[in-house]
């Protein structure tokens, strides 16, 4: 059985339809014998276009166009938005996204009330700077109330800015490419504390290094208000265990052993 349409021979999928008419009628309600693959079919309904209709009597560019704004823009101009005083360009019914979604959720776009927010519009949690996202909340507040029932659940948001980010208090940083000898390998940002300390060690730390506030302001991070601390302990209270400690430590902060004049080194209670 071939389609019913006139002038088409292709085989019926639904309604009596081959499946691109068929696809046509869903689209625009008429298939009315347009655009298959190399068939004479009408011009777009827009004047001076002659792209072949593609549904609703209008080209495939010219439909998307109804679809987003409700309305057809000559020469690609952007149509703007149908609420009056939105300058914002329409993307769909013709609305902007803002507005959109203002109707989606509510069913009405509101359009005396602006979708910019105040600047005095911050997160209504205390400590917090950032703008408010939703009910009153910044973004991750206001995800942490949703998931957990309390803001406050979990570590303390990361605060972003230009030159990286701070995470529970220390700066997190980009570590540059004349660095990076000095962080593991394949490491590509690290804290900016052990960074400085780093670099003024002139080696990786290791696993088992902290570096210390001195004054207690994790973000001060001046080389004089540093300093290295080690967490590294014996494994046992055993004297040889304490021994192989103590020499471990030696060699890695005292450096070499100094050496007298004849190359000897020096006894217990030598000066």
């Amino acid at each position: 059985m071939t389609c019913c349409e006139d002038g088409c021979d292709a085989a019926v999928v639904a309604r009596g339809m081959c499946g691109r008419h068929y696809k046509q009628w869903q689209r625009s309600g008429k298939p009315e014998g347009r655009a298959i693959a190399g068939r004479t079919s009408a011009s777009c309904a827009e004047p001076q276009c002659t792209q072949p209709a593609y549904a609703r009597d209008h080209c495939s560019r010219h439909y998307r166009q109804l679809l987003r704004s409700g309305q057809v823009t000559p020469d690609h101009a952007p149509a703007g938005c149908a609420v009056p005083s939105c300058d914002r360009r329409a993307v769909t019914r013709g609305w902007c996204h803002g507005h959109y979604l203002r109707w989606s959720r509510t069913g009405d776009v509101r359009a005396d009330v602006p979708l910019a927010r105040p600047d005095a519009d911050i997160c209504r949690h205390e400590k917090c700077e950032r703008g408010a996202h939703s009910g009153g909340l910044c973004r991750s507040h206001a995800r942490r109330l949703r998931l957990y029932g309390d803001p406050d659940a979990g570590a303390p948001p990361r605060v972003v800015t230009g030159d990286g980010s701070i995470n529970h208090g220390y700066w997190w940083k980009r570590v540059p490419a004349e660095s990076r000898h000095l962080v593991p390998a394949g490491r590509t940002h690290d804290f900016e504390h052990r960074l400085v300390m780093a670099a003024l060690l002139g080696r990786p730390l290791m696993p088992d290094e902290v570096v210390h506030h001195k004054n207690g302001d994790r973000l001060d991070n001046r080389p004089e208000n540093l300093e290295l601390w080690s967490t590294a302990q014996p494994k046992g209270q055993r004297v040889e265990d304490k021994l192989a400690f103590a020499r471990m430590l030696l060699e890695r902060y005292a450096g070499p052993p100094e050496t007298t004049h004849d190359g000897s080194t020096p006894g217990p209670g030598t000066t």
